[in-house]
């Protein structure tokens, strides 16, 4: 007699056949039998392929919906939720239908005295007498129950046989399941088939098995329909696991490269349990379907170089040493995958170009696991989609990026990106005096649209002129030809408050051969230095200079007065004044005028008044009438009243003014008008 244990948790073992069975052990070794329904797609309403004649006693219906004491194939229950006569629960699938899309078997029961054959079958294999195995399958009951509204005389939920017996129908050993309730609100994980089974003792010289699943009788018609699946026949025993050396035990894939060689360790153990443990370490290349035995690979360790792209499957097997040849009487441990990566195949890398300048260019890589970037002006990224924000054109060129699979096989790829349009700029920004104005300019394009338009000369060219009153910050859009656009600024700061202006009033004409004048500041600003240049060799630096003397050539006709002033931001005016030199300053009236249009005399005024001031002329006829009046020298009498001519005859005049020295002088006289 050999004693089994299992290691970390609390053991009952019973005696079976003179044998110690440990109640509680959860290794399991590749199924003798299994009974899955095939496998379908991706569609609910798939039906299967029917069980062979004699396998059960429900008859198969190529439908969603069987009728009474029928069976279909279907991968979901959905389809039938109006098929029969209690509301269905919300199972979707046997498993998990984003894997396998797995089978299963829906019955429609009704009420019976008689039990009835679920599903029977033969097992023709070789097994390990004195081993343990396990006979099981998975329910679960179809049918959502409502109280009363639904079982007015209560439900009779599904009890089930399972039995085995040998190849001459002798019974080895059966068990009855607990009764296959329905839940009146789903758990919150969903609805979850039931396994129920039973543990035994292979008997010895015993080569055929019949596997045999019955439902009992029951009474009334409610909570009666059942779906079943995955019934198996599996080795007990104790529990092998595996791992990968170096790594976590979380680890269940690891991925290298073929063209690495790289070399990958796995250890496993198995808990104590048989006599004599041998081990045997398998392996699967088509997802698990097929298992085949390692060559040599017979300890607990296992470390392999892999050089040819492929998915493995790796699992250890246990059993006892005298045993270990036949696969059925193992357990198996977890599995672990290698996945020998290939160069990376069916990748691409893309971006949206062309774009505008100014606009993100974007990238993007598929079909690899992780990349490395590189690019014009120093570019580099490690992610799928990088991203270059608000490009400009010398982003254009080829990219490279390094395609890695998950093992770190590589392969290199590029992709040309095109930035078109315009990268816009503005001259820098300026400061200048209130009230000066400044060029600006964009770079060259199609069209251009300067905001705000205040103080601009134009909003829509290249170079246009700003004078704004306040601090302005102007944003201009450029487009080109292809219709890409951008924006630059350019700020116009304005340094003084109070706009800066240099003026000059004072004497205008200067009297041959020697005269004074006098002049004054009449500028605005909050001016701080005056700078005056009379061009008489004499200079002045306050606001009102003195009398100012001019001794005037023959040759000389004019004299520029100048005045340049600085305000307390710094800012500068100039102003000029310009003074005439005349021959002659005597003031006289003509004693006749002829104003016939000929150009001569046409005219009658105060000759010479240029320096006088406060100057009044008038015109009286014969009988004391005026006929002409002004206070302007420069304007003259045309001999007409109101545009009528007067006629010829002699005409009395009076001229009053101040003189230079500011004398009040008053003159009277006559002057003929000659037609």
């Amino acid at each position: 007699m050999r004693i089994k244990k299992l290691k970390y948790y609390f053991l009952f073992m019973i005696l079976i056949q003179g044998k110690i069975i440990c109640i509680g052990q959860n290794g399991y070794g590749p199924p003798v039998f299994k009974q899955d329904f095939g496998f379908g797609n991706s569609s609910a309403a798939t039906i299967g392929v029917p069980l062979p004649s004699g396998k059960s006693f429900f008859t198969f219906e190529n439908s969603v919906c069987p009728p009474p004491e029928g069976y279909t194939i279907l991968r979901s229950i959905f389809p039938v939720q109006n098929c029969f006569t209690n509301t269905l629960i919300g199972l979707s699938h046997d498993n998990d239908p984003s894997i396998d899309y797995g089978m299963m078997m829906v019955v429609n029961n009704n009420s019976s005295a008689n039990n009835r054959l679920v599903y029977v079958d033969t097992v023709d294999q070789s097994m390990c007498a004195g081993e343990e195995y396990r006979f099981s399958a998975a329910f679960i009951n179809i049918d959502l129950i409502n109280g009363s509204l639904d079982c007015p005389n209560f439900p009779d939920y599904p009890v089930f046989e399972l039995r085995i017996e040998d190849g001459a129908g002798n019974l080895i050993k059966k068990d009855t399941t607990g009764r296959l309730v329905s839940y009146p609100a789903p758990p919150m994980m969903g609805y979850k088939f039931r396994e129920d089974g039973f543990n035994f003792i292979m008997p010895v010289a015993i080569n055929k098995l019949i596997l045999k699943i019955t439902i009992l009788h029951s009474t009334y018609e409610c909570a009666e329909d059942f779906a079943v699946d995955d019934i198996q026949l599996r080795p007990l025993g104790p529990r092998a696991l595996i791992k990968f050396d170096n790594e976590p035990s979380t680890t269940i894939v690891k991925s290298v490269c073929f063209q690495h060689n790289t070399k990958v360790s796995m250890s496993g153990s198995v808990e104590f349990y048989y006599t004599n443990t041998a081990v045997q370490w398998q392996q699967s290349t088509d997802n698990g379907l097929t298992w085949i035995d390692i060559p040599g690979a017979t300890s607990y360790t296992y470390s392999r170089a892999f050089s040819v792209p492929d998915t493995f499957l790796f699992r250890l097997t246990a059993g006892e040493s005298v045993n270990i040849s036949n696969p059925y009487c193992r357990v198996a441990s977890n599995t672990r995958k290698v996945e020998v990566d290939a160069l990376p195949t069916g990748y691409q890398i893309t971006n949206n170009s062309p774009v505008c300048s100014g606009q993100d260019l974007k990238f993007n890589a598929t079909g690899g696991a992780s990349y490395l970037w590189s690019g014009p002006n120093g570019f580099y990224d490690n992610i799928p989609y990088p991203h270059i924000f608000f490009s400009s054109l010398n982003d254009s060129g080829w990219y490279y990026v390094d395609v890695f699979s998950l093992g770190g096989c590589k392969v290199t790829d590029s992709t040309h990106a095109t930035v078109i349009g315009t990268d816009v700029y503005a001259k820098g920004d300026t400061a200048i005096c209130k009230g000066n104005s400044v060029k600006l300019e964009a770079s060259p394009g199609a069209t251009y649209l300067w905001t705000p338009a205040a103080g601009l000369s134009a909003t829509n060219i290249q170079r246009p002129r700003a004078k704004p009153d306040i601090t302005t910050v102007y944003t201009v859009e450029v487009k080109d030809n292809a219709g890409c656009s951008d924006t630059a600024k350019v700020e116009v700061r304005i340094i003084n408050k109070i706009e800066l202006k240099a003026g000059i009033s004072g004497t205008g004409y200067l009297c041959r051969s020697y005269d004074s004048a006098s002049f004054k500041d009449i500028s605005t600003g909050n001016i701080t230095t005056w700078n005056w240049d009379f061009n008489n060799g004499q200079t002045a630096t306050i606001k009102q200079p003195p009398v100012q003397y001019f001794s005037m050539s023959a040759n000389k006709d004019t004299y520029v007065v100048r005045l340049a002033i600085a305000d307390t931001s710094g800012c500068t005016d100039t102003a000029y004044h310009f003074v005439k030199v005349l021959d002659n300053c005597y003031i006289a009236v003509p004693t006749a005028f002829t104003p016939n249009g000929d150009g001569l005399n046409d005219y009658l005024y105060p000759l010479n008044a240029y320096k006088a001031t406060n100057l009044s002329f008038k015109v009286f006829n014969r009988t004391g009438q005026l006929v002409f009046e002004t206070k302007d020298w420069t304007v003259k009498w045309d001999g007409t009243i109101k545009g009528t001519k007067q006629a010829s005859g002699v005409y009395v005049w009076m001229l009053d003014y101040n003189d230079a020295a500011g004398k009040r002088i008053s003159l009277k006289g006559t002057t003929s008008l000659i037609r």
